[in-house]
């Protein structure tokens, strides 16, 4: 290949140097086993619950207003009420 003056040649990095040592190594499938192993003995050791007990501070507040718009209730029930409620604990 004639070297042409239009391409350019960039000095190779880390990466670039360790994957030009790996490219033909008889490891890499070595490697590769060992993690697939790895990973299969993960999911087969890794405890699993099939129903955690997750707690999710939540609560639920129904609050009725007849009469009022979806913006009226917004300002004057919901806002006041999460105002009240941020503030407490447990």
């Amino acid at each position: 290949m004639k070297n042409d003056k239009n391409v350019k040649t960039y000095k190779r990095g880390i990466a670039g140097f360790l994957a030009e040592k790996f490219m033909h190594s008889h490891l890499i499938p070595v490697f590769i086993i060992a993690a697939l192993l790895t990973g299969i003995m993960a999911i087969f050791l890794t405890p699993k619950e099939e129903e955690p007990q997750i707690s999710v501070p939540m609560i639920d507040i129904y609050t009725q207003a007849d009469g009022l718009s979806a913006k009226d209730v917004e300002n004057k029930i919901t806002k006041v009420i999460e105002k009240s409620v941020w503030g407490e604990t447990g």
